[in-house]
C-alpha cells in the first residue's frame, strides 16, 4: 500500500463522475432534472420510466428496485459480439425492470438511478461516459489518477501495471481475485463504465473535487448555488437524499457531529468522502473492506467512530 495506490472507489462514481457532470451540465443549461426522460430523449424509455425525471433517479425517489442482481442471471463475460452491444443489452434489461414503489413518495437507495443517469448522459454526448468524465471533469482539475477501466477500451490512463491498483474480492463469481478491474458486478456487466461505480481514484485526487465543493467560488468550475442546490435534502422524508449525494442521518456513516449542510457518500468497497462546509473540513477515507470477502462487516463500525475522533480532535 502507498499513496498512489488506486483504489476501486465503487459508488463514489456517482458523485466523483455521474452527479459532478449533472451539476456542470445543469449549470450550463444542457439539462434539466425536472424535465421528464420522455422527453428528453422521446421514444427510447418504456412507458413506466418515460414520466421520470434525473433528480428523481438521483436521489432516489424514482420507484426503481433497490438492487438487481445480474449476475445471478448473466455469466461475467457479454456473449454479444461487440462492447456496445453487451451494454445496451445490459440497459435494455435494466429499463425492463418493474417499479416498486410511487415515484417521489419514498427514499430507497437503487443504483438503477444513477445507472440510467450515466446513459442518458453518453446518449446526449454520443460518448461514453469514461471519455466524457476525462474530457469535462478530470482533465479539467488535472486528476491523472482518476479514470475508468473499460474493459475493451480502456483510456490510455487507465492501462496500468495491476500492482498499482488495491486488490478488491476474491470473487466467486468471476473465480479470481479482482484487481485493477470494477468489482461491482453490474458495472463489469456494463464493461466496466457505468454511472454508479467503476471510477478507480487516489487520495489525492480526491482531494482536489473534495477541496472545489467545499469552496466552489474559489475554483469557479460550479458556482455555489448549484452546489448548494444539489446537496440539500430533497424530501422531507427518513434518509432523505440530495441529489445524488447523502446526507447525515443518525446512526449514519458519518458519525454524529456533522452540519446540517455536510454531504457526501460511501463506496461498498470501503471508501468514502465527507464534506462539510460549516466546519472547513473534508475527510476522505479509502479502504479495502472487502478484500478478501464481503462477509467481513466489522469496517461499518469503523467508519463513523473514525468521523466523530476526526472532528472532535479539531474541535
Amino acid at each position: 500500500m502507498a499513496e498512489s495506490t488506486l483504489f476501486d472507489v465503487a459508488s463514489l462514481t456517482k458523485v466523483s463522475a455521474t452527479v459532478l457532470l449533472v451539476m456542470k451540465h445543469t449549470e450550463q443549461g444542457r439539462l434539466d432534472i425536472d424535465t421528464p426522460l420522455g422527453e428528453i430523449l422521446p421514444s427510447y424509455y418504456p412507458p413506466d420510466k418515460s414520466a421520470l425525471t434525473v433528480r428523481q433517479l438521483l436521489s432516489h425517489t424514482a420507484g426503481l428496485p433497490a438492487e438487481v442482481r445480474l449476475r445471478e442471471q448473466l455469466a461475467p463475460e457479454p456473449l454479444c459480439p461487440t462492447s456496445g452491444d453487451a451494454r445496451d443489452s445490459i440497459i435494455k434489461r435494466l429499463l425492463a425492470s418493474a417499479p416498486e414503489y410511487e415515484p417521489g413518495t419514498d427514499v430507497k437507495y437503487s443504483d438503477q438511478g444513477p445507472i440510467l443517469v450515466g446513459d442518458l448522459l453518453e446518449k446526449l454526448a454520443g460518448d461514453s461516459l469514461d471519455r466524457l468524465c476525462e474530457r469535462e471533469i478530470f482533465s479539467v482539475f488535472g486528476l491523472a489518477d482518476t479514470f475508468f477501466v473499460h474493459l475493451d477500451n480502456p483510456l490510455p490512463k487507465a492501462r496500468r501495471p495491476p500492482e498499482s491498483f488495491a486488490a478488491t474480492e476474491d470473487c466467486p463469481w468471476r473465480d479470481r481475485v479482482v484487481v485493477g478491474q470494477v468489482h461491482d458486478e453490474n458495472a463489469y456487466l456494463l464493461r466496466g463504465v457505468a454511472g454508479h461505480a467503476g471510477l478507480f481514484s487516489t487520495a489525492a485526487d480526491l482531494s482536489v473535487l473534495a477541496r472545489m465543493l467545499l469552496n466552489p467560488a474559489a475554483h469557479g468550475y460550479l458556482h455555489p448555488d448549484t452546489v448548494r442546490h444539489f446537496t440539500k435534502s430533497q424530501l422531507d422524508l427518513p434518509g432523505a437524499r440530495a441529489v445524488g449525494w447523502m446526507k447525515a442521518v443518525a446512526g449514519g456513516p458519518f458519525g454524529d457531529c456533522s452540519s446540517p449542510t455536510a454531504f457526501g457518500h460511501t463506496g461498498f468497497t470501503g471508501t468514502s468522502i465527507w464534506i462539510d462546509p460549516e466546519k472547513d473540513l473534508y475527510v476522505i477515507l479509502l479502504t479495502n473492506r472487502i478484500h478478501p470477502s464481503r462477509q467481513n462487516r466489522e469496517f461499518l463500525q469503523f467508519r463513523p467512530h473514525l468521523h466523530n475522533i476526526i472532528v472532535m480532535a479539531l474541535g
